[in-house]
């Protein structure tokens, strides 16, 4: 029964997210074609230029924006709403409705910052033409661990994680939004929207402390000729990739056990 789940979550967000990511994929081969072509250089094109640029751009946005409110709302709908009274009868405990719709929901995040940051990389990758080949990637390889203190490679798979530990625990902050705004008789919605902005408030008050707690300790690292330094680029940028993965995770946790415990045991539908 779980994996029929799975199966007909991931039927359901695929229609309307598929196309949505496709649309993005047409406008990055559109703009790949026109950057080739040297059509945007082109002064009787100026207009065109900008209104593909600007539609390329509405494009990258929309993906992103879409796809949190598409998800939100179908949360809310098959959780909290008169829907939730089908949704809530399966012969599956509450825990792993939550778990599928947080796993496929943050695979669908996840896929669409995969798809922006590609799109981005090839249209980057022609319009640089000759330029980017496989001695410029190579000089990069070198002149990358003098600069940010770890190798090329490294700092991929630290953005990697990352952006996976954050897809997942932004859905989580949104699942827990809507999980106590359902507590509410009324202004569900409202509700919802307020927890949201307070708890992303907490969580940006958070983040700055321990950036500055971080930053004051690094300055004891630092002597006071420049020369002599003995500042490590790359412990500093490897503290804040641990204190950023670190901070999500707590968050993470958090927002699950809270979003299982109001779903479970406040459950209020409407």
């Amino acid at each position: 029964m779980l994996g029929k789940l799975y199966k007909h979550e991931f039927k359901e967000t695929a229609k309307p997210l598929i196309p949505l990511n496709l649309v993005l994929i047409v406008f990055t081969v559109i703009g790949a074609i026109m950057l080739n072509t040297n059509l945007l250089q082109n002064e009787n094109f100026e207009i065109l230029a900008v209104t593909c640029m600007m539609l390329y751009m509405m494009s990258i946005f929309t993906v992103f924006i879409v796809t949190m409110v598409y998800l939100t709302i179908r949360f809310y709908k098959t959780m909290y709403s008169r829907q939730g009274y089908l949704t809530h009868t399966l012969p599956v405990s509450t825990s792993s409705i939550i778990n599928t719709k947080i796993v496929v929901s943050s695979i669908w995040m996840f896929v669409a910052t995969v798809i922006t940051v590609l799109s981005v990389i090839i249209l980057i990758r022609v319009l640089a033409g000759n330029e980017w080949d496989s001695a410029v990637w190579q000089e990069a390889s070198v002149e990358f661990p003098e600069a940010f203190g770890m190798q090329l490679s490294e700092f991929i798979i630290w953005m990697v994680v990352l952006c996976v530990v954050s897809c997942v625990a932004s859905i989580l902050m949104l699942f827990v939004s809507l999980a106590i705004g359902q507590l509410f008789n009324q202004h569900r919605v409202l509700a919802s929207i307020i927890t949201y902005i307070v708890i992303y408030i907490i969580q940006q008050i958070v983040g700055t402390i321990s950036v500055l707690i971080m930053g004051i300790g690094s300055l004891d690292n630092i002597t006071i000729d420049a020369a002599s330094s003995t500042f490590d680029v790359g412990a500093f940028y490897r503290g804040i990739f641990w204190m950023g993965l670190i901070q999500s995770l707590i968050f993470g946790i958090i927002f699950y056990v809270l979003c299982h415990y109001f779903t479970r045991k406040k459950l209020n539908l409407e």
